[in-house]
């Protein structure tokens, strides 16, 4: 990894392909274009694209914050690898998009290394505390409610981020690792300008911030209203503990100084974290998910994740049809699409928990006769009721405020990270003087199903849809990095993204932009985003679709590698997100089409 070699000279196109247009001579006089000697008229620029990817060749940043990407593209810059850029990019999100970014909450890491074809799957998922008891919340007809622990200082797991941004710098990094934790610091101390999408985010926080004294010292003004565009808002206790992260690495978190600031501040205002759940978590190394599909190969998030099992399931369903007849978007293909949906999500709410606690049938989920007998029960010419594949049950929704971000460095090397805090600002619970809010994910266990996989239990992790995703070309070098947030919705975006980018071939900005559809299992409603045509939900009603248009789904932030370039798409839907490249220049003459 030589760092000296690299001129940076910044992000945008390195060059255009020109292609010249002539008039055929039959063109009217008053034609918008008329026959012109080329000698005498310049080329025509042409793009086939309706929306364009960055381009960069040095390395390359996608998240939901243009600061965040920024700070990891400053680390791409000066020779830090992808783990490096992720680990800088992942603390910094804790600061700039605080209802997702976390020290407080857990997530997931997928990683490629180009020289040794390695993968490797990080499990930073939240822990359940030992002192929690669900039968406090027990209502009259003997249900967990979980209304009792979704906000305040008893709703959150054992924190896994910290933990497993470290594992990651372990692991893969090479920067010193204050070096990666200092622009988040930096960033909390001096303040940030507080944008449109933080403002609006602020805004919806404000009344449960206003239930906890420490969380509305952070969180909104000394008058108790939310910070406005324009503001100036620093983060001076959330600074001091990425100091102490900076200096100690995660020791201080689990079993330092501020391990003990943190248990003291959830004691004091009836949390559950002791010292010893802290000092027992640590982030899981596990083997990843991979299958062949077409001619790629996807890399995918294991349990305790039930998004990569899940997606991988689809993908396998979705190979034995032919697209060829489907165009992307169309009302055949969506149908197609929606139909393998209601099968995934059926099947992922079934025996899927955490592997240190239940055995998870793995191989059952990709074996030949269940992919088979998913592929016999889809009819193209008709929607099937989701009461007819499987009982129809009701559980916990899920939050859509988690967050994603993609990098590969200048060397191939990957790193896809989806995290979260579970709803957005998670449990709204700021821990006195350390400025770190914490998650809600004890909810996303399963209580009122006895012997369930996802049972919660001292020290288990809660199950996640949180699918990271990497896939890999013929030749076994990363082709596509993609993940999202979005709650249950996430996994039928990524096998969306995978679609039309992998059968479709769209460039990863159009199959970003494309309109999206989301089928569940539990409600029979197929939503779909504005932008699917009127005639084509038509179409969909005709096959019998309960079709609903509704909000935007997901936020998916992506790298595609195509011919030794770095194509980055940041998800529109979500106001802030950007791409961020490093541009090392090729050799005179090359020619890339943007």
């Amino acid at each position: 990894m030589n760092r000296h070699d690299m001129s940076v000279l910044g992000c945008g196109v390195l060059m255009l392909l020109l292609s010249g247009c002539v008039a055929s001579q039959g063109a009217s006089p008053g034609s918008a274009e008329r026959e012109v000697s080329v000698e005498t008229k310049p080329a025509i620029i042409r793009y086939n694209a309706r929306v364009h990817p960055v381009l960069a060749d040095g390395g390359m940043v996608v998240s939901q914050n243009e600061q965040a990407s920024e700070i990891g593209r400053s680390i791409l810059a000066r020779g830090g690898n992808a783990a490096d850029a992720a680990v800088a990019t992942g603390f910094a999100l804790a600061v700039t998009l605080p209802r997702a970014g976390n020290l407080g909450g857990s997530g997931f890491s997928l990683t490629f290394d180009a020289q040794t074809r390695q993968s490797l799957a990080l499990d930073y998922r939240s822990a359940g505390p030992a002192a929690f008891d669900a039968d406090k919340y027990r209502n009259p007809e003997g249900l967990v409610d979980t209304k009792g622990f979704t906000f305040g200082p008893a709703a959150n797991g054992v924190p896994g981020t910290v933990a497993g941004l470290y594992k990651l710098w372990q692991k893969q990094g090479s920067l010193p690792w204050a070096e990666l934790v200092e622009p988040a610091r930096r960033l909390a101390a001096d303040g940030i300008v507080v944008s449109a999408d933080l403002e609006f985010a602020l805004a919806a926080g404000q009344t449960v911030f206003q239930r906890y004294p420490s969380s509305a010292a952070v969180y909104l003004k000394p008058d108790g209203k939310p910070y406005q565009l324009g503001d100036i808002w620093r983060q001076a206790d959330l600074a001091d503990s990425l100091e102490l992260i900076a200096s100690n690495g995660a020791e201080t978190f689990y079993r330092g100084e501020l391990a003990s600031r943190i248990v003291d501040g959830l004691s004091a205002a009836g949390g559950l974290l002791t010292l010893a759940d802290l000092a027992q978590y640590e982030a899981r190394e596990r083997e990843p998910l991979a299958m062949n599909y077409r001619n790629y190969q996807v890399l995918a998030q294991p349990p305790v994740s039930g998004g990569g099992l899940t997606l991988l399931q689809m993908l396998a369903v979705l190979e034995r049809f032919d697209l060829a007849d489907k165009p992307q978007g169309s009302a055949r293909s969506l149908h197609l699409l929606a139909e393998i949906m209601k099968w995934g999500t059926a099947n992922r709410r079934f025996g899927i928990g955490d592997p240190d606690y239940v055995d998870v049938a793995t191989e059952r989920f990709l074996a030949e006769d269940v992919v088979g007998a998913i592929v016999a029960n889809i009819d193209l010419d008709k929607a099937r009721a989701v009461e007819t594949i499987e009982p129809f049950t009701r559980s916990l929704p899920t939050s859509r405020d988690t967050t994603h971000f993609s990098v590969v460095d200048r060397w191939g090397n990957a790193v896809a990270t989806t995290y979260t805090l579970g709803y957005s600002f998670g449990s709204g619970f700021v821990v006195p003087g350390t400025g770190i809010l914490l998650d809600n994910q004890l909810r996303n266990f399963s209580y009122n199903r006895p012997g369930h996989a996802n049972r919660f239990a001292p020290g288990k992790r809660m199950v996640s849809t949180m699918t990271p995703t990497i896939v890999l070309n013929s030749e076994g070098r990363v082709e596509l990095v993609t993940g999202t947030p979005g709650g249950s919705r996430i996994i039928n975006v990524i096998f969306q993204l995978l679609v039309n980018v992998l059968d479709y071939e769209m460039n990863v900005a159009d199959a970003t932009h494309a309109p999206r559809i989301h089928q569940a299992w539990r409600w029979p409603e197929l939503h779909v985003e504005e932008g699917v045509s009127a005639d084509t939900i038509e179409l969909l009603r005709a096959l019998g679709h309960d079709v609903v248009t509704q909000a935007t789904m997901g936020s998916a932030q992506s790298i595609r590698v195509r011919e030794g370039l770095l194509r980055g798409s940041a998800d529109p839907r979500r106001p802030g997100a950007a791409a961020k490249g490093v541009i090392i220049r090729h050799g005179e003459g090359s020619m890339v089409t943007p």
